[in-house]
């Protein structure tokens, strides 16, 4: 057991954030592993036609195993979209080696000496998780739907179908409820957990879906679903007029307060996204992204209402030229790996486009071999480096709302002030600074990485003076040329006592003013204005 509890404040939102002067909120990028971490190098995979594409990657802690489950397709010159695809399986005890079992299940050209799982179909797409809240029969959920020559030429939409595993590579079909919800997107949804509501939620494109946007369906049982409408819609006035796609947020995942998406972004001539897809803008056209597919950030506190910072910067940017990423990225189906509180994203990195004639132009520089146009890579967020509060030369301050932590113990920060200085001050709510607690009493964090000390010279803790402020006091950062991701508060915790009254406290705020009992009066969801609403309203800013 801990023997120290640690309360740490994100600063992707104002929720605990009284007033922000000069200082701006900046979205971080994730750092690139230098090389891919898994190509179509296999014995089998010899096509050339053959290209690496659609993953899903977790972390097995009981087994404590990495698996990829991956999909090969057969991709054409001539024709955009791909021919066929199967399933593959590797698994990785670091996550950056990767083996391909043989798993004698597939054949594959006279021969089932390969790692393939699923035989080829006309077109499989599908998400897996690791269900913590169901037997072990059941423990991989996947989440998938199928195309056949009959569904096109019917022109409709696959169902959404369930499976289910003990080991995520034979998979049980429940024939009696499948399919499970219908008229869901084509392609690339987010499929969640949340262990508090103790519901799967299901982020998906609606039919029709262009331009393209985010809907949300939640279900208890995975096989009554409730629609609860847009989340997300793309194209505001902090984009440029060419991102009006929001083409997935099939990463959704939990990371400290917030439910956090890597949200795909896609940028095409407004209003013509088919012209765009098959007619290359001529060299003078301004804008030279036509095509591309990056990631950004999108967040919410109850999986339910989401939001998107007002730096639309790229968490994951597409690379520079010739590298393996230069075009599209495809996230990870099923979220990203938290390991020590730094966050693993591997994506299926795209040389072209998603556009034909970007593709057809990879293809001719490849001899139509589109065996190196796409693989698996990797990119890691350090601990809490989402979004900062920025200073630059000239000082800003942040206000946070009361710490009210009675056996405060330690102020931690995450923080890059390497080339300058954060100081802060205890205050009243009132604006009262706490004697012996002043910035001209603070000792200055000035290095970088986290859980750096922020200390005052005087002879009383904090926990000393917490009797005479009940209710806790605010914290007034002053930063200079630095960057602060978080702040930590921790607690003496010996007995859990402090993990679980917080836990319980969360727990209580995700159930709190939602319901599905619509006819139980005392657990009606309250009217008026919603628990979270968008960041900074009512807050002052200076």
């Amino acid at each position: 057991m801990n023997q120290t509890y640690r309360n740490k404040v994100l600063l992707v939102d104002d929720a605990f954030l009284l007033e922000v002067h000069n200082l701006q909120r900046k979205v971080n990028q994730a750092v690139k592993h230098p090389e891919p971490v898994l190509t179509l190098d296999a014995p089998w995979d010899q096509q050339p036609t053959d290209s690496f594409s659609y993953i899903n990657v977790i972390y097995d802690r009981q087994e404590q195993l990495f698996k990829m489950w991956y999909v090969v397709t057969g991709v054409f010159a001539g024709q955009y979209h791909e021919q066929g695809r199967k399933t593959a399986y590797a698994t990785s005890k670091d996550g950056i080696h990767w083996d391909k079992p043989i798993m004698n299940m597939v054949e594959i050209n006279g021969s089932k000496k390969n790692n393939y799982i699923i035989r080829q179909m006309l077109s499989m797409n599908y998400n897996i998780i690791v269900d913590p809240s169901d037997v072990a029969a059941r423990r991989y959920k996947m989440t998938f739907t199928v195309e056949s020559e009959e569904t096109r030429w019917a022109k409709f939409y696959s169902s959404l179908g369930l499976a289910y595993s003990t080991d995520g590579i034979i998979w049980d079909k429940p024939t009696h409820v499948n399919p499970i919800l219908r008229g869901v997107s084509d392609d690339l949804w987010g499929f969640l957990y949340d262990p508090d509501r103790r519901k799967y939620l299901l982020f998906t494109r609606r039919v029709p879906n262009l331009p393209r946007d985010i809907s949300l369906y939640e279900s208890y049982d995975l096989v009554n679903w409730e629609d609860k409408g847009r989340i997300l819609v793309g194209g505001d006035e902090r984009d440029p007029p060419e991102m009006y796609n929001l083409h997935d947020l099939a990463t959704p995942f939990f990371y400290e307060d917030f439910c956090l998406g890597l949200l795909g972004t896609m940028y095409f001539l407004p209003g013509a996204e088919t012209y765009t897809v098959y007619n290359r803008p001529p060299k003078d056209w301004p804008f030279k992204g036509l095509g591309i597919k990056d990631v950004q950030l999108a967040w919410s506190r109850d999986g339910q209402q989401w939001f998107r910072p007002d730096d639309r910067s790229a968490v994951i940017p597409v690379g520079q030229p010739d590298s393996p990423d230069v075009g599209c990225l495809f996230m990870s189906r099923n979220g990203p790996i938290v390991r020590d509180g730094e966050t693993w994203m591997y994506y299926t990195a795209c040389a072209n486009r998603h556009t034909m004639w970007s593709q057809e132009e990879c293809l001719a520089e490849r001899g139509n071999d589109t065996r190196g146009m796409y693989c698996c890579m990797l990119a890691k967020m350090p601990e809490d480096h989402w979004v900062s509060l920025d200073a630059g030369a000239e000082e800003g301050f942040v206000l946070t709302t009361t710490m009210a932590f009675g056996d405060w113990q330690e102020l931690l920060l995450n923080a890059d002030a390497s080339g300058g200085y954060i100081e802060a001050e205890l205050a009243t709510p009132y604006g009262q600074v706490i004697e012996g607690f002043g910035r001209g009493d603070c000792i200055p964090v000035t290095g970088d990485g986290k859980d750096q000390p922020l200390r005052w010279r005087g002879p009383k803790s904090v926990a000393e003076i917490m009797p005479d402020h009940v209710g806790g006091p605010c914290i007034r950062f002053y930063l200079k040329n630095a960057k602060l991701y978080s702040f930590t508060i921790t607690e003496p915790d010996p007995d859990g006592a402090r993990e679980r009254y917080w836990g319980d406290m969360r727990w209580c705020n995700a159930i709190k003013h939602r319901s599905d009992n619509w006819g139980i009066a005392s657990n009606a969801p309250a009217g008026g204005v919603p628990p979270y609403t968008e960041p900074g309203p009512g807050r002052p800013r200076t």
